[in-house]
């Protein structure tokens, strides 16, 4: 699980569950988590985006693209 936002500047909203947490690194995009959950309206204080880590799902992910080769 990752938490990011509830600066009250930039956060998920309702209706984000399923999108993207991109970050650059490395100089490239990568996906780091996947919106799991959030606070009902958008970029409240103190109530972050709660993301699944992407990383903890990688080797998953590379056997479901490899079968798909």
């Amino acid at each position: 699980m990752e938490c990011a936002g509830g600066d009250g500047v930039i956060s998920g909203c309702q209706g984000d569950s399923g999108g993207p947490l991109n970050c650059f690194t490395g100089g490239a995009w990568r996906v780091h988590g996947v919106v799991s959950y959030g606070p009902s309206g958008c970029n409240q204080l103190t109530k972050p985006t709660v993301f699944t880590r992407v990383s903890s799902f990688k080797d998953w992910i590379y056997s479901i693209i490899q079968e798909a080769e």
